[in-house]
């Protein structure tokens, strides 16, 4: 089982992306645009400019598409002048940013995908083109540009780096949900997944592909685009000196390693195996045990003559205590890891913990911290978040101090505790590895339930150990 939503093996399989818009009689297709990257979409704004993953890699996106917009009564003007109206341009761009939601579905679960799948970011960027009517119905065209920088797995690319993807998103995602039910007496949608079956979930389940949906190419859009991997670091290391020196935790060097559970806290959840295997592999690499209780272990270590203090915590990431004590982590821990569900990207949010623990979450800005982010999609929901928390004048993307380390897709509880504590021993134990070998340990542990795990923000790290 996965951490949140969905799990897809990467099992390589060549595959003739044209053929994803074959099946839909009546598809609109956008036409392809070679458009390189525009000087309006600074990489630099971007937070992490570049990034090693071992399994995967980043690609800027861009394409047009649209989306329709079913003109509300109160506007009365005509349709191509509708951007101008305050309340419908910000209806319409929610409108957008929905249908677009639903390419986290289109990346892993659709044709050519599911072998090769992907995510975009969670800090892309729309420009709203124009809008036009359309006839002999009650909507607007609404025209807009899209770009991104995506995470795909490196199999979809072939020697020559770049290829061309084709996808389909819904040309009205506030009906397209509806759409997926065979007769109103239906009580189960036949184009999401099984179990997660709600319209609130659909956006990352949908898949028209699936035997028996009714979905049509009436409904939806194809979308094709150009991509190719952007470069990636080379001999990039933690900051090692600041990590073993005087980091704002004394003579130690702090981790604090939360773990989400899955359902509930009884024997045999998925999170609490986690919590107690990655306690007993710890045990096993060498770390000494000074507390352990059921739901609170601490584990202590000498490396490099310096103090290592982890402490490990199970929690219910839903309650006000897990974003307490997620605040009080990630500003005063050198290394924060959390490993469960990310909530499709509410449980560590920086809003819902500020508000949930009651205590405004500002990040140390002269601390050199690592935050680890191991679970579902992270890349698209904790990346840019935590690097705006550390910007200042003097580091204006906020990685000087940070490093992330995020998942493209769900990552597998089965593997967690190996792929956390290879993380831990990699960085904690005296070795100083380069963050490329980091990755790569951390890609061996999670063996055929890859999660495209990769770090962000190394790009200004140092060239030595």
């Amino acid at each position: 089982m996965i951490k949140n939503i969905v799990y897809l093996l990467l099992i390589f399989n060549i595959f003739s992306f044209a053929a994803a818009f074959k099946d839909f009689e009546g598809l609109a297709v956008e036409p392809i645009e070679n458009i390189p990257i525009p000087s309006s979409f600074n990489l630099q704004e971007k937070g992490s400019d570049r990034w090693f993953g071992a399994d995967s890699r980043r690609t800027y996106l861009r394409f047009n598409s649209y989306v329709l917009y079913k003109i509300p009564s109160y506007y009365q003007g005509p349709a191509s002048r509708i951007l101008e109206n305050s309340k419908c341009f910000s209806e319409i761009n929610e409108i957008i940013n929905l249908q677009l939601q639903h390419m986290y579905g289109a990346f892993t679960t659709h044709p050519g995908f599911e072998n090769n799948p992907g995510i975009p970011s969670g800090d892309y960027k729309v420009t709203v083109l124009s809008a036009e009517k359309v006839p002999n119905e009650n909507y607007a065209k609404i025209n807009y540009s899209y770009d991104d920088i995506a995470v795909f797995s490196a199999k979809i690319f072939p020697s020559s780096g770049e290829v061309k993807i084709n996808f389909v998103l819904p040309k009205d995602p506030l009906t397209i949900y509806s759409k997926g039910f065979p007769s109103p007496s239906s009580r189960k949608n036949r184009c999401t997944d099984e179990h997660y079956n709600s319209e609130g979930d659909f956006w990352y389940f949908w898949n028209p592909y699936q035997d028996g949906c009714p979905i049509s190419g009436a409904d939806l859009i194809g979308i094709s685009a150009n991509i190719k991997p952007l470069p990636m670091t080379a001999s990039t290391y933690p900051e090692y000196d600041k990590l073993y020196g005087e980091n704002g935790s004394g003579d130690s060097l702090k981790i604090s390693y939360l773990v989400g559970i899955d359902e509930s806290f009884k024997n045999g959840d998925l999170g609490k195996t986690t919590f107690l295997n990655s306690f007993s592999m710890l045990k096993e690499s060498g770390f000494k045990v000074s507390t352990d209780e059921p739901r609170r272990k601490k584990l202590n270590g000498k490396y490099a003559n310096k103090k290592v203090e982890i402490e490990m915590i199970l929690l219910n990431p839903d309650s006000r205590q897990f974003a307490l004590e997620a605040v009080n982590a990630m500003k005063t821990a050198d290394i924060f890891l959390y490993d469960g569900h990310s909530g499709l990207g509410g449980y560590l949010n920086p809003d819902r913990l500020s508000q949930d623990s009651g205590e405004r979450l500002s990040l140390p800005k002269n601390k050199y911290q690592i935050f680890v982010f191991q679970g579902c999609s992270t890349y698209a929901y904790y990346n840019g978040a935590f690097f705006n928390l550390k910007k200042s004048q003097s580091d204006p993307k906020g990685t000087k101090n940070l490093d992330i380390v995020t998942t493209g897709i769900g990552a597998a509880f089965e593997v967690g505790s190996a792929v956390d504590t290879a993380f831990i021993n990699s960085v904690a134990k005296g070795e100083r590895n380069s963050w490329q070998q980091i990755i790569r340990n951390m890609r061996k542990a999670e063996g055929d339930l890859s999660a495209l795990t990769h770090v962000n923000g190394d790009e200004d790290n140092p060239k030595t150990p």
